[in-house]
């Protein structure tokens, strides 16, 4: 192959790669507007849903121009998305800790059930009240759950069943807080 026809080859992919490129721009344009409306309390969270558009689109442009397998360019892809979202999650998880479950959920609902009721009406302390007795049930639920686990590996039994079921309550608890945190912002 001649110098002439490797630089009009090269000349034509660099062509079909921007043509590609710039018939993307108005959905990628689209998606940073949707995504902007729908993510204006958290910028960082914008920031990184936009990198990651941009890592994948790259990593696809340069798995087609070196003919990289299908499962490596996947596998690649997937690396950076796990990668800026852990980004993400440092740096929301890096605020000051709110030591209690649901704590965003209760001054959420001690703003809107306390509005337009009298000042020593109680509404605020019946709020916290029943937040208060949740987070204590669900502190006692873990506290004998720990104590049937404990006993289950003193009497060397399968202490994985019985942790299995506290551990999904735990996570369930947690994914409800965190997504409660993104409902209420």
């Amino acid at each position: 192959m001649s110098v002439k026809n490797f630089q009009k080859e090269s000349f034509h992919r660099v062509k079909r790669w921007c043509a590609h490129f710039f018939a993307s721009v108005p959905f990628l344009l689209t998606c940073a507007v949707f995504l902007s409306v729908i993510c204006w309390k958290s910028p960082v969270l914008l920031l990184c849903l936009l990198f990651i558009g941009l890592a994948t689109t790259v990593i696809q442009q340069i798995g087609q121009q070196t003919h990289i397998s299908r499962h490596w360019l996947i596998l690649l892809q997937t690396l950076a998305i796990a990668a800026i979202l852990s980004f993400f999650w440092i740096d929301y998880f890096s605020v000051p800790a709110a030591a209690q479950f649901f704590g965003k959920a209760e001054n959420f609902f001690k703003n809107n059930l306390t509005q337009g009721t009298p000042q020593g009406s109680g509404t605020a302390a019946a709020v916290s009240l029943v937040f208060n007795v949740i987070r204590a049930l669900y502190l006692l639920y873990i506290a004998v759950a720990l104590i049937g686990v404990v006993n289950a590996v003193r009497k060397d039994e399968d202490w994985q069943v019985v942790a299995r079921t506290p551990l999904l309550v735990v996570i369930a608890v947690t994914i409800a807080d965190v997504l409660t945190s993104f409902i209420i912002g």
